[in-house]
């Protein structure tokens, strides 16, 4: 709303129609504007002189003002009563009276006019002793109306009487309202005799000084009413300030605090800060049993006592206020508990004895599960503040509470999960070991079998010479075979601390393929090497990263086809900017594996290859190397098309993390477990 005129105006209107029309305002002040109408009293806003409100306001009271009382000269006789029964605020008076005569008065009509309104430029066209000419240039983009007009002749004509003159002629001879470009007023007034301006001069001064005086002992007190009213509403602010940084805090500790005691602990000392709450309970819902239970307070002398602590209610016992308003949902407050209904043996008011009862329920997701219980044990009850305070606090608690519970239910679950993953890995382990002793079985017994079949042979053709040589060759091969898995049974089964220390993974590499070199010159096989000169030394187990390396070249040798060729390649891996991984690619143009075996490769035992020189398909060696990446913090993938090849990708950390080389630190140099 904008500020065009002073409430000067409207107080004089309301005045006005309050006198002639049997005090009643109401359709005068209804529906002015938005501003307006939202205001806790909109008239008292409208008769303080020192407020303002727009052109459009005040055209809506004097058109109103016209209707009320069928008169179209309402506003001109508006302003006539204004300047004889209305008391002008006393900063107006002195300017008004200080003028003493129409001449003074007629000068000085724009410093006048900027006092109560800016809807309009006051020229001064002539100013004689007797007459003058005043033409008002209304402001355009202001809802200015003829009631205005009208209003400012009324002005016009009865100033002279605030100095105790008579009121002047007026004659309009061109309307702004009516089509011309302003309205101009021509003026004539009765003159005075020298010593009745002399004799004006010095009355007018002592009538300014005493209404002066009167005005500011009316002011006096209107300051110190003003004061208390702003002294309230300080309190008021400064509560509302707690309670928002109370809500503050709740939220704080619904985000953080996860276990139940020490969150109810911490709501209650909010609530008892901010609501002056001096004794509370609090009951939650059990779902299985249908009951409230008691499950934290405050405010008792010394510890809570064992019946309150026990304390349960059924929640079909509708005669007691903490199961209704669990049922309802709605707040309940019992202003003298004496001459209620309530029960006086009840375990909690016998123990309290409360002058009052407040019972606010607790309510998240539309769905109540519990109730806060306060009460007052003095005179005046439970205060109004409290129990708005609780009624906005208790969805906050509700949630808070719920979390909590919910996170407590989630830690139950993640205990039972573990126990279960627990279980479920010692069956695995069970099943582990059942595989491995049959499979152990297996491939220990086929080479036996063979060895004692040619021992079993040997009396009979001990003297030939083919016989033996081919009996001692196949007893070596299957000795060596033996020998071979129990090597790599022991490397599974005989796991040992991990000793990370700076080396050449470069050189661990070529060492790796150089081992494997009679294999892949003699299938003719290139190996190309694509080294990243950045990567440095990294600190790794190495004999962990030899059997990685081994078995995965060596698995490369023996699928890569005659003339085929095995590409390895590293990759400084960089995360803003600093060393995070090395990336390790080892591929071949062999077979490829299948869709369908692919996510079996690193499983014990599983396998694709018969005998090899190096591996007799064991299946242990990828799932070794598996194990060997993780205990590095790493990780091992496959790629694979078939007839295509296929690529192991390795990540190693350049810096094995703490959690890694802390039982490196506190074994010192670990020994193989036995």
């Amino acid at each position: 709303m904008e500020k065009e005129v002073s409430c000067i105006n409207s107080r004089a209107i309301i005045d006005y129609i309050e006198k002639h029309n049997n005090g009643d305002c109401s359709f005068l002040l209804d529906d002015l504007d938005p501003e307006i109408d939202t205001l806790p009293d909109p008239e008292i806003f409208l008769r303080d002189p020192n407020n303002w409100i727009s052109c459009t306001v005040v055209s809506k009271l004097l058109k109103r003002a016209r209707q009320i009382l069928n008169d179209e000269t309402v506003a001109y006789k508006i302003s006539r009563y204004a300047v004889e029964k209305t008391t002008l605020g006393y900063a107006q008076g002195i300017i008004v009276k200080a003028f003493w005569s129409s001449k003074m008065a007629l000068k000085h009509a724009q410093k006048i006019n900027d006092k109560w309104n800016r809807n309009k430029k006051v020229e001064i066209v002539e100013a004689k002793r007797n007459q003058g000419i005043v033409r008002l240039h209304w402001n355009t983009r202001m809802d200015v109306s003829k009631d205005i007009c009208l209003l400012n002749k009324g002005a016009y004509t009865f100033m002279p009487l605030v100095w105790g003159g008579k009121p002047l002629t007026l004659e309009e001879r061109c309307c702004y309202f009516e089509g011309a470009p302003y309205c101009e007023y021509h003026l004539k007034w009765s003159p005075k005799n020298r010593f009745h301006e002399i004799f004006s001069r010095f009355f007018t001064s002592k009538s300014v000084l005493k209404e002066t005086i009167r005005e500011m002992e009316a002011d006096k007190r209107i300051i110190k009413q003003k004061y208390e009213e702003v002294n309230q509403l300080n309190e008021e602010l400064s509560y509302k300030i707690k309670q928002l940084l109370a809500i503050q805090n709740t939220g704080k500790a619904i985000l953080s605090v996860l276990d139940l005691k020490q969150l109810l602990t911490v709501i209650m000392n909010i609530l008892s800060n901010v609501c002056r709450i001096n004794r509370a309970i609090i009951m939650l819902v059990n779902e299985e049993t249908k009951h409230l239970e008691y499950i934290h307070g405050v405010g008792f002398n010394g510890p809570i006592p064992e019946d309150i602590r026990h304390y349960r209610v059924p929640l079909d016992r509708v005669s007691n206020i903490l199961a209704r308003v669990t049922n309802t949902g709605r707040p309940e407050y019992v202003p003298e508990v004496k001459d209620s209904r309530l029960r006086k043996e009840n375990i909690v008011l016998s123990h309290s004895k409360p002058i009052s009862v407040f019972v606010v329920p607790l309510i998240t997701r539309s769905k109540v599960i519990g109730v806060i219980a306060t009460d007052a044990a003095y005179e005046g009850g439970v205060p109004k503040e409290t129990r708005e305070t609780l009624e906005i606090f208790a969805p906050q608690i509700a949630i808070a509470i719920e979390n909590a519970r919910l996170y407590s239910t989630l830690q139950e679950r993640m205990t039972e999960l573990k126990r279960s993953h627990a279980l479920l890995s010692r069956a695995e382990k069970f099943s582990f070991l059942g595989n491995l002793a049959a499979r152990l079985a297996h491939e220990i017994k086929n080479p036996m079998t063979a060895i004692g079949t040619f021992i079993q042979m040997l009396p009979q053709k001990y003297n030939d010479e083919e016989f033996r040589k081919d009996f001692y060759n196949i007893a070596m091969e299957e000795t060596t075979r033996v020998n071979n898995l129990i090597s790599e049974l022991l490397d599974l089964v005989k796991k040992r601390e991990s000793r990370f220390e700076l080396d050449d993974l470069h050189d661990l590499i070529d060492k790796m393929a150089l081992l494997l070199s009679p294999q892949s010159n003699a299938k003719n096989i290139e190996i190309i090497r694509e080294f990243d000169p950045g990567i440095a030394q990294v600190k790794m187990d190495s004999e962990k990263m030899k059997q990685v390396f081994l078995n995965i070249l060596s698995n490369a040798v023996d699928f890569t086809p005659k003339g085929g060729k095995i590409e390895i390649i590293t990759k400084d891996c960089t995360e803003n900017g600093k060393p995070d991984n090395v990336l390790i690619e080892i591929k071949d143009n062999g077979k490829g594996i299948s869709e369908s075996i692919i996510d079996k490769i690193f499983d014990p035992y599983f396998t694709t290859k018969h005998k090899s020189s190096m591996h007799n398909g064991t299946g242990l060696g990828l799932f070794i190397a598996y194990q060997n990446m993780r205990d590095h913090g790493g990780s091992i993938e496959v790629k694979s098309e078939v007839n295509k090849g296929t690529t192991f990708i390795l990540t190693l950390p350049t810096e094995p993390s703490p959690e890694l080389t802390s039982h490196e630190n506190k074994a010192g140099h670990a020994t193989p477990e036995s």
